[in-house]
């Protein structure tokens, strides 16, 4: 096998049929096999990938972002490992071969594809994808930096492929709440690597949380940056500021009648990301409450 697509699943949804159907359908002309790791799906998930030829299923039942994944790049038998999430869809048949196109160089040890959103999603959402996952082609190395910062380690495994060696380097990390990813790409560009974000791979993927998911899901993305990090998260919070200011001039100029929301959105997001910023100071039953990944506070994972 060339190539293995992992794909952690969890009650996917009558629309994960639809993504393995788009993956069957690239233009790629080497061998490929779909690996799905289910975490206990109860809604037809797991039949789904059972009927489907190219997808063989692992199913778990001690979850972590890290450990999915690991479990099934270890079940893989490909040269690259693609991974994908169960909610993202790729927008054409050119998707898979331009993800790979970056391995021609040696030095590429990862690459990720552009999210653009379904035609559902609100400015919001719009907005951070326009801003985050442009048409430019960016390579990131540290060049004899010592330490790599925000901006360096972005990296996506909404939609992203590592050589299967480097992984076996660099396996995710398990212990995280989530942002493996990120923490993934830190170590490989530490090792002299290069990540390539590559925009003519692209996927669908967007979410229309509810303030109660955003609370949580900035909440557990600060704590994550602070695991990865530690305390020295002055330009995460710089950079967050910076997109704040922009992110408000876009929807006043271009989305008035979502003002009112917005506010509450904004004030949503500050607070998530406030008390991740402190998680690590705060009860664990508290941070259980206020985080959507409510496993990760269980005893045993602490």
């Amino acid at each position: 096998m060339e190539v293995s697509v992992v794909i952690p699943t969890l009650n996917a949804g009558k629309g994960f049929g639809r993504l393995l159907e788009a993956i069957a359908a690239q233009d790629f002309d080497k061998p490929l096999e779909i690996i799905v790791v289910d975490s206990g799906s109860t809604d037809g998930t797991v039949d789904t990938a059972r009927d489907f030829n190219l997808a063989r299923l692992i199913e778990i039942t001690d979850f972590t972002h890290g450990k999915a994944r690991n479990i099934g790049a270890t079940a893989a038998t490909g040269n690259f490992l693609v991974f994908m999430t169960q909610d993202c869809l790729p927008a054409d048949k050119h998707w898979l071969v331009n993800l790979l196109k970056p391995f021609s160089d040696a030095k590429v040890a990862a690459a990720f594809s552009r999210q653009t959103p379904f035609a559902d999603a609100n400015p919001m959402e719009q907005y951070f994808l326009a801003n985050n996952f442009s048409g430019q082609r960016v390579v990131r190395q540290l060049n004899g930096r010592k330490e790599p910062g925000i901006f360096d380690v972005f990296f996506s495994n909404v939609s992203s492929s590592i050589r299967r060696d480097i992984w076996e380097q660099f396996p995710f990390d398990e212990k995280i709440i989530m942002s493996e990813d990120q923490s993934f790409a830190r170590e490989a560009l530490l090792a002299g690597y290069k990540t390539v974000y590559e925009p003519d791979s692209v996927v669908f993927h967007s979410h229309n949380y509810s303030l109660t998911k955003v609370f949580q899901r900035y909440f557990d993305s600060l704590y994550s940056l602070y695991e990865i990090f530690g305390s020295s998260l002055d330009e995460i919070i710089r950079t967050g500021m910076r997109y704040t200011v922009s992110e408000q001039e876009y929807i006043w100029r271009n989305h008035k009648s979502w003002v009112p929301y917005y506010l509450l959105y904004y004030a949503t997001k500050v607070g998530g990301s406030l008390f991740g910023k402190y998680a690590h100071l705060l009860p664990r039953r508290l941070c259980r409450t206020m985080s959507l990944h409510k496993y990760y506070w269980d005893a045993e994972k602490r």
